[in-house]
């Protein structure tokens, strides 16, 4: 698999869990500018990727994003739906794909104010897959 590849079925794959309602790939400060943005949020940015000889690595963070509500204790409560939400994801691309993914995954909470108080976590983690290039040259 590419990198697109693995980006879009990530998407597609978070796309159809009933808990979330926006997906996004780029700069996650992006959600600034979307003032009605339909939570909880998957989103993706890009880290390192590298190439060897017979594989690709590539490395993206995932994040989970919801809305803390005003006056109720949720934030504990939607970092633990967040590291649900984004472990059935991987493990669904796992499941459906020729990828394979570097344990451990390590999850990174947040409170960040984006469009609204937000909670969270994200993690950096890296897809592998069979480099189907090798280190051929061509011409």
């Amino acid at each position: 698999m590419t990198l697109i590849e693995i980006v879009d079925k990530l998407l597609e794959i978070a796309q159809k869990m009933p808990n979330i309602g926006y997906v996004g790939e780029g700069d996650i400060y992006e959600l600034n500018n979307i003032p009605n943005i339909e939570y909880s949020v998957f989103f993706i940015t890009q880290d390192t990727h590298r190439v060897y000889e017979n594989k690709v690595e590539y490395t993206l963070n995932l994040f989970f994003v919801d809305r803390i509500i005003e006056g109720t204790p949720n934030r504990i409560f939607v970092q633990t739906n967040g590291i649900s939400t984004i472990t059935n994801i991987v493990n669904k691309l796992v499941a459906e794909e020729d990828v394979d993914v570097l344990y451990p995954l390590n999850f990174t909470p947040f409170n960040q104010r984006f469009a609204d108080d937000c909670s969270g976590v994200w993690a950096r983690i890296t897809f592998v897959v069979d480099n189907s290039l090798g280190i051929c040259v061509y011409q």
